[in-house]
């Protein structure tokens, strides 16, 4: 479903599909806009066992990480795109990897690997991609659709085993407001034509002046992260959510989801450096007041245990 999604975007809006879209590639924009944070290798901290399944692997560098940096692992990427599937085992033998990939639904994984018999499952900047463009009921933006996500990798987890979660994320409180100004001249064109196209949900503006608006905190910065990337990837950006869940709504998911025994070993949340950067000569980002504030977080990093008794559940 997902890959139909993707390609139907790209038969709308006149597009290549061997470009196939931005976030397969998100480690090359991200290094260049913050060429000191390693964001991904953050990830092999929480990383245990040898058998690590990455979900959606884009363009593999989470796989050469694991490659590396522990060389007694199997890791497996699985991916529901064609394109995707066919560059990597392309890279793969162009550079000698030992990593494998399989075409598969992260909704459905017993359907490509034995029940527990995963040791990590790791979900690197895709919750969000899931949750913005398959249907479940109907509906995109659903959060069932992560609560299937999370169901399918515990199921296939070993006991023992972690789920790794990094993905977007929204700030709390959520009735802040922000003011936005803007510091090119076609800011707020940018900010009503997103406000207007934007699939997620309907997006709240309160126009204070010609470069100037006041926006819910969230959707301010759910604005933020498409105007950061730019108009190139404008088409793929406002038909995602990247925050879906603020830090307690995600803990609640996930106990929701997969019950008491299910431990949460790690749950933080940080600003990823480079929106900062990148940010920073094109808008002023206020309070109400008009005073200069941070960026709130933007990134959610949660690791989810799997015990391997029940003793170890009520801990």
């Amino acid at each position: 479903l997902y890959d139909k999604a993707v390609l139907l975007l790209f038969d709308l809006f006149g597009l290549r599909r061997d470009a196939y879209d931005r976030f397969h590639n998100e480690e090359t924009y991200l290094t260049d806009m913050n060429q000191t944070a390693d964001f991904k290798r953050v990830i092999l901290d929480y990383v245990t066992g040898t058998r690590i399944l990455d979900i959606g692997p884009g363009g593999g560098v989470l796989l050469d990480l694991i490659e590396q940096e522990r060389p007694d692992s199997k890791p497996l990427g699985l991916d529901i795109s064609v394109n995707v599937i066919e560059a990597l085992k392309r890279k793969k033998q162009l550079e000698h990897r030992r990593w494998d990939v399989i075409k598969g639904d992260a909704l459905q994984l017993e359907e490509y690997v034995e029940t527990e018999s995963m040791d990590t499952v790791i979900f690197s900047s895709i919750l969000h991609e899931l949750y913005s463009y398959i249907e479940r009921d109907g509906k995109r933006f659903n959060s069932q659709t992560v609560e299937a996500a999370l169901h399918s990798a515990y199921r296939v987890l070993a006991p023992g085993g972690r789920i790794i979660i990094r993905d977007g994320i929204m700030t709390e409180p959520v009735e802040q407001r922000r003011r936005i100004r803007f510091l090119e001249p076609d800011g707020m064109e940018w900010l009503l034509r997103y406000a207007q196209d934007f699939a997620g949900r309907p997006i709240e503006i309160e126009r204070i002046g010609e470069h100037e608006a006041v926006l819910p905190v969230n959707d301010a910065m759910e604005f933020l992260y498409t105007y950061t990337w730019g108009a190139e990837a404008y088409v793929h950006e406002v038909q995602e959510q990247f925050g879906y869940f603020t830090p307690s709504q995600y803990e609640e998911c996930i106990r929701n989801t997969l019950g008491p025994q299910a431990i949460i070993r790690l749950s933080r949340h940080y600003l990823q450096e480079g929106y900062a950067e990148a940010l920073s000569s094109r808008v002023e980002f206020m309070d109400e007041q008009g005073q200069p504030v941070p960026l709130p977080d933007s990134t959610c990093l949660i690791v989810i245990e799997k015990p391997n008794n029940r003793d170890e559940a009520t801990k």
